[in-house]
């Protein structure tokens, strides 16, 4: 009966034991994410401004990209699927905040503005090139990519420099800020380019490259690197006829100053420590021009 009497006091004080632990280990913290903005996800770490807070507890990140500008916002018509080193960087955002849902929305240089005023994206990642009179309307983040103007002619054109515009039909896009960077540059060359005698604006990159090959207009005008997306036979790209810087940044809403400045962290992060050269070389985009 002694023997026994121990036996359950022995077990008594295991089972006290157990217990004592089990209490201690349920005080431990649950492990948790975190880390910078520009890691995988800091979505959970609690201290988000409140507008990207808004966009994770959405589930889905809506962004602003072209679809005819191979290697930065492509469209495939038969995949539906997107490509370009500025869908890539829209993915690497939406993978800070934990989304893995990105839904984009075709946008052209007349409409992306537009869209961001109306709220239906959170952010523009479209050849946006930053100027003074676009940062009265829309906050951007430190230039991601800068680019220069150019022009795409015909090979049996003739066109090979300034000189060679006088008289010429360019072929713009509506709302871009490429007319006004040629006739400025083409003055500084001593020729004189009007928007009524010299100028005439599409909707498309597509429209203005098919008004070049049926003859329509004598040059296509835009960023270099946009341009070089529809190279074929039958064009040249005029490399001696750069100019005009352009800064590509993300634009968001004036009063999204919380998410303007986590992009910008995550735009200065990448542009540090080489993630969006990656980008540009993963997805064939020439280096940025650097004047």
């Amino acid at each position: 009966m002694k023997k026994n009497w121990k036996r359950l006091l022995s077990l008594a004080l295991a089972g006290v034991m157990c217990l004592a632990l089990a209490a201690c280990g349920s005080d431990e913290p649950a492990p948790t994410g975190g880390g910078d903005p520009a890691g995988t996800n800091t979505a959970q770490t609690g201290d988000l401004p409140a507008d990207v807070q808004a966009i994770v507890d959405r589930g889905v990140l809506r962004v602003g990209v072209k679809t005819d500008v191979p290697g930065f916002g492509y469209q495939d018509v038969l995949t539906e699927e997107y490509s370009g080193m500025e869908i890539d960087l829209a993915h690497k955002i939406a993978e800070t905040l934990g989304l893995s849902d990105v839904e984009f929305t075709a946008v052209t240089a007349a409409t992306r503005g537009q869209l961001l005023d109306s709220g239906d994206i959170d952010m523009v990642i479209a050849t946006f090139t930053i100027n003074d009179e676009r940062k009265e309307s829309w906050n951007f983040t430190t230039p991601y990519y800068t680019d220069a103007v150019s022009l795409l002619v015909k090979t049996d054109s003739g066109i090979a420099g300034y000189a060679d515009l006088d008289g010429k039909m360019i072929g713009v896009s509506t709302g871009s800020t490429s007319m006004e960077a040629l006739i400025a540059a083409a003055a500084e060359n001593g020729i004189t380019l009007t928007k009524e005698a010299n100028f005439s604006e599409y909707a498309t990159y597509p429209e203005i490259k098919t008004a070049l090959d049926a003859g329509r207009v004598d040059a296509f005008c835009v960023d270099g690197s946009i341009l070089s997306g529809y190279l074929d036979d039958s064009v040249v790209l005029l490399d001696s006829v750069r100019f005009s810087p352009q800064e590509y940044g993300i634009a968001t809403k004036l009063d999204n100053t919380g998410l303007a400045g986590y992009l910008d962290e995550l735009v200065n992060t990448w542009l540090g420590d080489g993630t969006i050269d990656q980008m540009i070389a993963d997805n064939g985009v020439a280096a940025s021009f650097e004047g």
